[in-house]
């Protein structure tokens, strides 16, 4: 039995062993002061741009021991330390959730229902005087109406204590300062910054108090964004410079907030990933699987491409909306709150419209019963909140924004050269188009347009299956959920994509519509029938085909090792047999 015992240890500690995540890493400028090894495994950049104008918010995280360690950033020359300041990771992670490629699923609507068809995206979320109140009556009425403005949260946020900057002087040398601050300096420092040094940009230091990080587990932890701002073009993202700390293949997520473009690379391919094309049920939950997967295929078909993911209006967020439009909040914390510098005191409190005669009338009714004082100060109030509505309706109006999403993994070879940033030729739309019919064939073109509105969605179908109780049904009609749904109303996205395994789920066997591009011819979507109350039947697409059972010693978001796993699967029933016979031999003998 002991030997059994120790053998089904040892087989347990060696199959954990070797499904141990793969190393990935993120170009980043960082260095300990013992010199030990840190890795980043991906960093997200904001480049918010407004005329002359531009804030950089940069996040990554980081892998590593809990030490004091520093961060090296290339900036522009005219950045101050006063540019400089500590954001919220949600302001970030908002921007990525709003432009991540999505899954979505669509329904059949009853085919004995002559309404229109809605879609989840157009679904009335307000609730009104027909709506049951918690429960129970009507919402509680009111003569007057309260602006949607008044409610608005218009303050930028930041993020003390996390950090300490230092600006270094375009005579200081990185190698001497990193030493007289007890960091170790990492080979070829000097070196890899000396060219961005050369045309006139500065270094920022950031060091890092590692009480303040945020932890996500082990030696991981998530680091705040710092966003600086600078009036000189920023057209170029110094990425060269990080490959000092790379290991291996790293992420690279940019997101442009521009007024009126969308962006793209300039000195890199441009593609668009296939989008609007089935996919089996199975991606649902696993759509980071999926698309890391599928990522790896577009690399090998056009290496070195930037891949542009999203471009679409801020006060938008897709079809459907993984989560809410960008709040103005959160485009002030990003970078608005540098463009407003700019606006004049006049621009910024615009004079209100003058009252109609309706809205005179319910202020006089609703105030006909106080005392003067109190009518008066009444009145102040809302002249008081109507110059408010007026200034934050032209607020909103300043901070209308195209975001576009590019996104690119890549190591030491496929990074020749620092990516340019530039705007695109024109508007694009995609990934929108609603399908029809049996196959719920929809267009995955991207075409030119009049507005941006550009995501990467993966589609599935749940048709009809109920009995039909009409004679003449409309049939392939595709929209939201039915309302006795219970499933979770959750739209799933494509993020944390250098952690997720890209080899557990094949593309080629989740796609159900041919990518030809790609040399994925797709599978066709399984049959099902939908019986008529007379015994008809009706035949449409499932989409819904349940993944194949399989047995491995696997963990989330790492690859499967399918021959050696099973050799040791196997053992492991075989020490566990012998374990369980050992135990029932010495109960016979007792």
């Amino acid at each position: 039995m002991n030997a059994a015992k120790a053998l089904f240890s040892a087989l347990l500690g060696l199959c954990l062993t070797l499904l141990a995540a793969p190393s990935d890493a993120f170009p980043g400028f960082l260095t300990s002061k013992t010199g030990a090894g840190i890795k980043v495994n991906s960093t997200q950049i904001v480049l918010m741009k407004k005329a002359n104008a531009t804030a950089v918010s940069l996040m990554s995280d980081y892998e590593g021991a809990l030490e004091p360690f520093a961060m090296v950033l290339v900036v522009p020359a005219d950045v101050s330390v006063e540019h400089v300041t500590t954001l919220k990771r949600e302001y970030i992670d908002r921007v990525d959730a709003v432009s991540a490629p999505r899954f979505h699923e669509y329904w059949e609507q009853d085919p004995c229902d002559p309404g229109p068809v809605e879609q989840e995206w157009q679904r009335n979320m307000k609730a009104d005087a027909s709506s049951a109140f918690l429960g129970g009556g009507d919402m509680p009425q009111s003569t007057q109406k309260v602006a949607k403005e008044l409610s608005l949260d218009v303050k930028a946020q930041q993020k003390e204590g996390e950090y300490t900057f230092t600006l270094l002087g375009k005579d200081d040398s990185i190698e001497a300062w990193l030493k007289n601050k007890g960091y170790a300096v990492p080979p070829g420092a000097a070196q890899a910054v000396a060219p961005y040094l050369a045309t006139g940009l500065r270094l920022l230091v950031a060091q890092v108090d590692t009480d303040r990080i945020e932890l996500v587990g082990g030696d991981r932890a998530q680091l705040s964004p710092i966003r600086f701002w600078t009036e000189q073009p920023y057209e170029s993202v110094p990425e060269r410079v990080g490959l000092l700390n790379s290991p291996g293949a790293q992420e690279l997520l940019i997101y442009v907030l521009d007024p009126a473009q969308r962006y793209e690379t300039k000195n890199y391919k441009n593609m668009f990933p296939p989008t609007n094309v089935g996919v089996d049920f199975a991606v649902k939950e696993r759509i980071g699987e999926f698309y890391a997967a599928l990522d790896d295929i577009m690399l090998r078909k056009s290496p070195g491409s930037f891949f542009d993911e999203y471009a679409w209006p801020s006060d938008g967020c897709g079809q459907p909306c993984a989560t809410e439009p960008l709040q103005i909040a959160e485009l002030l914390s990003l970078g608005g709150d540098v463009f407003e510098r700019a606006v004049s005191k006049q621009a910024k409190n615009p004079k209100p419209p003058e009252l109609t005669k309706e809205e005179i009338d319910a202020f006089n009714a609703a105030t006909k019963d106080l005392k003067p004082k109190e009518r008066k100060a009444k009145a102040k109030q809302a002249k008081d909140d109507r110059n408010t509505v007026a200034a934050r309706q032209a607020l909103l109006l300043r901070h209308k924004y195209v975001v576009s999403r590019l996104h690119y993994r890549y190591d030491e070879q496929t990074l020749p050269r620092d990516p340019q940033i530039g705007a695109a030729s024109g508007a694009v739309e995609g990934g929108v188009a609603q399908p029809k019919g049996p196959n719920g064939e929809a267009s995955s073109e991207v075409l030119p347009a009049a507005q941006n509105q550009f995501q990467v969605r993966y589609i599935n179908f749940h048709p009809w299956v109920p009995v039909i109780q009409c004679q003449t049904p409309e049939r392939y009609r595709w929209g939201k959920a039915p309302r006795d749904y219970r499933g979770l109303r959750k739209t799933w996205i494509a993020e944390d994509l250098a952690r997720k395994s890209r080899t557990q789920i094949k593309p080629a066997d989740m796609l159900q519509t041919p990518v030809p591009s790609l040399g994925l011819t797709g599978k066709k979507a399984t049959l099902v029938t939908a019986p008529t109350a007379d015994a008809g039947a009706e035949a449409g697409i499932a989409g819904t085909t349940k993944p194949v059972a399989k047995c491995g010693c696997s963990v989330p978001g790492v690859p499967a090792r399918p021959g050696l796993i099973g050799a040791l699967i196997g053992l492991l029933v075989l020490a566990l047999t012998a374990r369980r016979g050992a135990r029932n031999s010495r109960k016979q003998y007792q």
